[in-house]
């Protein structure tokens, strides 16, 4: 029993060792910067944000519906806040309503890059509109925030980048390499009319950049678990997007008289399986690249945890799954979107549907998310049929290239003491259809703690979207 002791002590103390040297040899990944340039941003950019959100560029699944003159006037809108980006650029339009910009550079023989954004904004809930401080559509200035749809997602963007090129021809300027700006118009609806349809052109005339950015990872202050700093989240590659219809067809009747199982039964039981058997948590290839640049600038705790996964990686992911966005971080999703069936309170229908949204983590293709609702429902009863559109993860950019180091270093010298990490974006952008051009896609947003995405009260503050054509300045300028 003595012995038994002995090994166990020693053993303990073996593996108290190697956590510790792993810990402690745990190395930083951030680079040291000298600050960026300031910039003098003029104060006439609050005002063409405001007059960009008042054109109500809503997007819908049904083309018939989309308002094409509030995007043409926008159009107009641009061409006379930014003459000279306007006359110096070459502008294409892609189906009338997505703008390619093209800044042509001194050197063909350097590739180009494409900076992106979208003109296109989701639609005001009428119910919630009692709710918001400032019409959703004013551009309204308050308490130095300015309120409306798309102030976040993602007119911010595309007008930052426009001030920047603005004042980045009055200095003068010109790129070594090409440019291109894509500005889709439906990106809230899946891209395919303008994002999709500008890739395949690129595509076709061997365009090739060295980097694409869009939206999608923010600077965020203290919401990274165990982060006690604020860090630039930039996505490397975005979860797959998988949709999947369900459907249980079974004689109906008469509600007096009802059979044992019913349409509506055999489909709330497949959905009730496929909720209480989730995909597993997973530390992936994406996620334990966040954590190896996060982790050594964690408190010492965290760190050690960090630093040795393989042991703790059950605390990890324990951690995680308490929110909505860490669970989904570590694993792939499943949401029931849309449930249909009955067109009476006395009938029982014969037939009853409901749509289910997977966002697959990179290595979950559309093959893996049948077989796991096959396997998990396990109900001949329920046909299964995939939606058109699905599509798995793209590849993950190489954050050893040169371009993610540039993109590192333009983020680390915008703000003091920030950690800038590779990061798994959750939803879907624009930049996904330009994977056939390039893997070295990225996706960040120089905007910190977005508030109101989506939903009521959006806005942003006047001192961070003047920061974000900071950025886009120092971007374009100091690449190559």
């Amino acid at each position: 029993m003595k012995k038994l002791s002995f090994i166990l002590l020693g053993a303990f103390l073996l593996l108290a060792i190697v956590v510790l040297i792993n810990t402690f040899t745990f190395k930083s990944k951030q680079i040291a910067v000298e600050p960026a340039e300031f910039l003098n941003v003029p104060q006439s950019c609050i005002g063409n944000l405001q007059k960009a959100i008042r054109f109500k560029t809503i997007s819908y699944d049904q083309a018939n519906l989309i308002d094409s003159a509030a995007f043409l006037d926008f159009h107009t809108f641009l061409a006379q806040a930014y003459p000279l980006t306007f006359s110096k650029l070459k502008l294409e339009k892609v189906n009338d309503l997505s703008l390619i910009l093209h800044w042509q550079g001194k050197n063909k023989a350097l590739q180009p890059i494409i900076l992106m954004a979208h003109q296109d904004v989701v639609p005001v809930e009428e119910a919630t509109r009692k709710n918001w401080h400032a019409d959703p559509f004013s551009g309204a200035l308050k308490d130095d925030f300015i309120y409306g749809r798309g102030t976040i997602d993602d007119k911010g963007s595309l007008i930052a980048i426009l001030e920047s090129v603005e004042l980045l021809i009055k200095d003068n300027f010109i790129p070594e390499n090409d440019i291109y700006f894509v500005f889709g118009h439906d990106e809230e609806v899946t891209g395919k009319r303008g994002a999709k349809v500008i890739a395949a052109l690129f595509k076709q005339r061997g365009i090739k950049p060295a980097l694409v950015l869009d939206e999608g990872g923010i600077i965020t202050h203290y919401k990274v678990p165990g982060l006690d700093k604020p860090a630039a989240v930039v996505g490397i590659v975005e979860k797959g997007y998988v949709t999947v219809d369900l459907k249980a067809r079974i004689a109906g009747g008469h509600s007096s008289m009802p059979e044992k199982q019913t349409a509506i039964d055999e489909l709330a039981k497949a959905i009730v399986k496929l909720k209480e058997n989730q995909f597993p948590l997973e530390l992936g290839p994406v996620t334990n690249l966040f954590m190896d640049y996060v982790g050594p600038e964690m408190p010492f705790v965290n760190k050690m945890a960090m630093a040795n996964r393989w042991l703790f990686s059950s605390i990890i992911k324990s951690n995680y799954e308490k929110t909505a966005a860490g669970s989904a971080t570590l694993r792939t999703t499943t949401a029931t979107t849309i449930f249909n069936a009955g067109l009476k309170e006395n009938l029982i229908p014969g037939e009853a549907s409901a749509t289910i949204n997977f966002r697959t983590l990179p290595g979950v293709d559309t093959l893996a998310v049948i077989n796991h609702i096959k396997k998990v429902i396990n109900n001949p009863k329920i046909e299964i049929s995939l939606r058109q559109g699905s599509s798995a993860t793209a590849q993950i950019a190489n954050i050893n290239d040169k371009t993610f180091y540039y993109l590192q270093k333009t983020i680390s010298a915008f703000q003091e003491e920030i950690i800038v990490t590779p990061y798994l974006v959750l939803g879907a952008t624009d930049s996904r259809f330009f994977g056939d051009l390039t893997t070295q896609v990225f996706r960040f947003t120089p905007f910190t703690d977005p508030e109101g995405f989506h939903g009521v009260n959006e806005r942003i503050k006047v001192t961070e979207f003047k920061k974000g054509i900071m950025f886009y300045y120092n971007f374009i300028k100091n690449y190559n």
